[in-house]
């Protein structure tokens, strides 16, 4: 499996879509996986890594909410 294909995201990926520190994306990454747990007790969640497609989802909200505050 490529890591393009991977179904998990990682810290590097999150420091280079957000611009932030390592321990602010692994911060991140907890607070997504402690959602995704308390809305889907059956899912599977690894530490340091986050659910590709809930990752994108959250992501895509957060990047649409700073481009929509600074305009």
């Amino acid at each position: 499996m490529d890591k393009e294909d991977s179904l998990l995201v990682g810290v590097d990926v999150v420091v280079s879509d957000f611009g932030v520190s390592k321990a602010k994306a692994y911060e991140i990454i907890r607070e997504l996986n402690k959602e995704l747990k308390e809305l889907n007790p059956r899912a599977i969640v690894i530490a340091g890594k986050v659910n590709k497609k809930w990752y994108e989802e959250a992501a895509g909200y957060k990047i649409n909410n700073m481009l929509q505050t600074s305009k």
